[in-house]
């Protein structure tokens, strides 16, 4: 959502998650004022989500945190290997 409004097929798309999980995860999202979703009443039902000023706040810790995810995968892989 960071790159604008999704509709729920293309965010099942892009992190390619069970429909159900996903929709719960985003309405707690929604719950804790990070996301919004816009429902229109039409003949074929349709919901739209955007992140709210809270959710953009986020946006530069979640790239830090992706960063340091990419840039220590290996180490993390290593490890989880190691435990299994």
């Amino acid at each position: 959502m960071s790159d604008g409004v999704k509709r729920p097929g293309a965010l099942q798309r892009k992190i390619d998650a069970d429909r159900r999980v996903m929709t719960r995860q985003i309405d707690e999202l929604v719950r804790d004022g990070f996301v919004d979703k816009i429902s229109f009443d039409t003949k074929i039902p349709k919901v739209e989500y955007h992140l709210t000023a809270l959710g953009v706040s986020l946006l530069p810790l979640i790239i830090s945190l992706e960063s340091w995810g990419e840039k220590n995968r290996a180490v993390l892989e290593t490890a989880l290997n190691e435990k299994q």
